[in-house]
């Protein structure tokens, strides 16, 4: 019952906003087209052009070097070749044995006794009976010849 109340409500709005748009149109008064009145006596659009795009008249200057960096060679690649051309060699630094002891060791130890401290724990697994035979029985009739290295079979 409430879902038919909301659906009959909805079209019912959407169904009156369509005609009233639809009737907005009509509404509307139409303007006339106005004969065109001749009664500034001065030119508005040139006053218009003149105020929007002066003009200057700018006087040549002479030409002033002040920029110490050559502008054909700005660019990024420019300025990676000029560093690439450029021969870095920094000093070599002097050795200096200040430490008494071997940091190697140290280290070495140090991850020897932290992979010893792990706790493994592994689950205890159930019983599998997969062997049809008695291994036990077999191991108590064979017996090996430690003199000729033969394996012999008591039955």
């Amino acid at each position: 019952m409430k879902t038919t109340y909301k659906i009959s409500t909805l079209i019912a709005s959407l169904v009156l906003l369509l005609t009233i748009n639809l009737n907005a149109s009509n509404l509307l008064p139409s303007f006339t087209e106005e004969s065109y009145i001749d009664d500034i006596p001065f030119d508005t659009e040139l006053i218009f052009e003149q105020l929007t795009m002066p003009e200057f008249d700018f006087e040549d200057e002479a030409y002033i070097n002040d920029i110490p960096t050559e502008m054909l060679c700005v660019s990024p690649d420019c300025n990676y070749e000029k560093a690439v051309s450029v021969t870095f060699e920094p000093e070599e630094e002097v050795y200096i044995d200040d430490m008494p002891f071997n940091t190697e060791k140290i280290a070495d130890n140090y991850l020897f006794e932290s992979a010893i401290n792990v706790a493994f724990e592994i689950e205890e697994e159930e019983y599998i009976n997969d062997i049809p035979f008695s291994t036990s029985l077999i191991a108590s009739n064979v017996s090996v010849s430690m003199q000729d290295n033969t394996y012999i079979s008591s039955k």
